[in-house]
């Protein structure tokens, strides 16, 4: 059963494509992100039906992202190209817009033909030990880790009563398990 009235335009199916992904749960800026994207291809693609849209089409308006598109970035910094995540990011939008198309109104979905754009996740570095040493020692800045609360942590009690006082003294917000696990071994008397 087709439900596609004649002559769909992608400018009035985009509000329906942002009820169906609001419905479906998604948080507010990945959809923000949808109708943004959505809405920078609708001024570069005519507003024509969703059936007469091709795969070129799609892979052309890709390519003048990549290419001859000029950002508008609240920096100032509008001199620099897209990224390859950021374009890879409108082939998301692009595709989750036409998944929803052509389940709705049962049209071919062009984009399964456009191809997603290659991009490398940047490296993640560890932190050094110096850097974690200065993390840590950074918790003792903190109101929660002065020596009153150090004092409590080193009490001849069971390990079972030191663990329920740490917990309620707050400081456990304050420093990570490894900095007070640190500290028991370190601290005379424990």
């Amino acid at each position: 059963m087709n439900y596609r009235p004649l002559g769909l335009k992608p400018s009035k199916a985009l509000q329906g494509f942002i009820n169906y992904k609001s419905a479906e749960g998604l948080s507010p800026r990945t959809i923000d992100s949808y109708e943004r994207n959505i809405k920078l291809w609708l001024t570069y693609q005519e507003d024509i039906d969703l059936s007469e849209i091709t795969s070129r089409d799609l892979r052309d308006y890709l390519n003048y992202l990549r290419t001859e598109y000029t950002p508008r970035r609240l920096s100032g910094k509008n001199d620099k190209p897209l990224s390859p995540k950021t374009i890879h990011n409108h082939w998301i939008s692009l595709c989750a817009f036409f998944s929803w198309v052509c389940m709705e109104f049962e049209i071919p979905n062009p984009m399964k033909k456009v191809p997603a754009p290659k991009f490398k996740e940047p490296p993640v570095e560890p932190f050094t030990k110096d850097e974690v040493w200065e993390l840590l020692k950074a918790c003792d800045f903190k109101e929660e880790a002065k020596t009153d609360v150090r004092r409590r942590f080193s009490m001849r009690r069971p390990t079972a009563k030191r663990d329920t006082r740490i917990k309620s003294s707050g400081a456990w917000q304050a420093c990570d398990t490894l900095r007070l696990t640190r500290r028991w071994e370190r601290t005379p008397g424990a």
